[in-house]
């Protein structure tokens, strides 16, 4: 089993679902069994759920958008 110092480095990948099944088992088997970690847990999905409710109509400005794109394409040439 997993220290809590190592569940919450994995927290992110764990919400973003970017763990393997059994990386994903542990974090879901130590948040069962960890109130302070599963509370560390729950704030940060309400954190990324808030700022998602509130960006989704947020859009990045067009100069920004077609500076980035033209990066890329110099980057993948």
């Amino acid at each position: 089993m997993r220290r809590c110092e190592e569940i919450a480095a994995l927290l992110y990948q764990y919400i973003d679902r970017e763990l393997s099944d059994e990386e994903y088992r542990e974090v879901r088997q130590h948040l069962d069994e960890c109130p302070p970690c599963k509370d560390v847990f729950q704030l940060e999905e309400n954190v990324l759920t808030v700022v998602a409710k509130c960006c989704r109509n947020v859009s990045a400005p067009q100069n920004l958008i077609d500076r980035v794109r033209r990066l890329s394409a110099e980057h993948t040439e």
